[in-house]
């Protein structure tokens, strides 16, 4: 991101800038999120989407799908799905500003099977194109 043409210092621009080239893998996983807390993992500030892969690596495997009422879960359907060459869409985060802090507020589940597909070894060119919609 030190490269972008638009960085002027500021969260807001960075985040705007990024919705204009394409992320890295890397870039993705520094991402900031809404979510302080994720799958009974409770916290007080915002976890990054690489955090919530870490999380949800940790926390999916003791986690039944009866103890799942926001459905986090579903991530491993998302990460067959993009493995399989099903998924037909491209992937699709949105962000907000709240308190001057930019965060990815849709689309988290989404990309932590993105993250967990690359850390799998599926190359960038066989998942969904990512896009930011501010």
């Amino acid at each position: 991101m030190a490269s972008c043409p638009c960085r002027r210092g500021g969260a807001r621009e960075t985040m705007l800038c990024m919705a204009l080239k394409p992320l890295s893998a890397q870039e993705l996983a520094e991402t900031p999120t809404l979510f302080a807390s994720f799958m009974g993992y409770m916290g007080t500030s915002y976890k990054t989407l690489g955090q919530l892969r870490d999380i949800y690596r940790q926390r999916s495997k003791a986690l039944r799908a009866a103890g799942d009422p926001d459905d986090d879960l579903r991530v491993d359907r998302f990460i067959a799905d993009m493995e399989g060459r099903r998924w037909r869409s491209d992937l699709v985060m949105r962000i907000g500003e709240f308190d001057g802090t930019v965060l990815v507020v849709d689309g988290i589940h989404r990309a932590i099977a993105y993250l967990t597909c690359i850390e799998q070894g599926i190359g960038a060119d066989r998942l969904p194109a990512l896009h930011v919609d501010c």
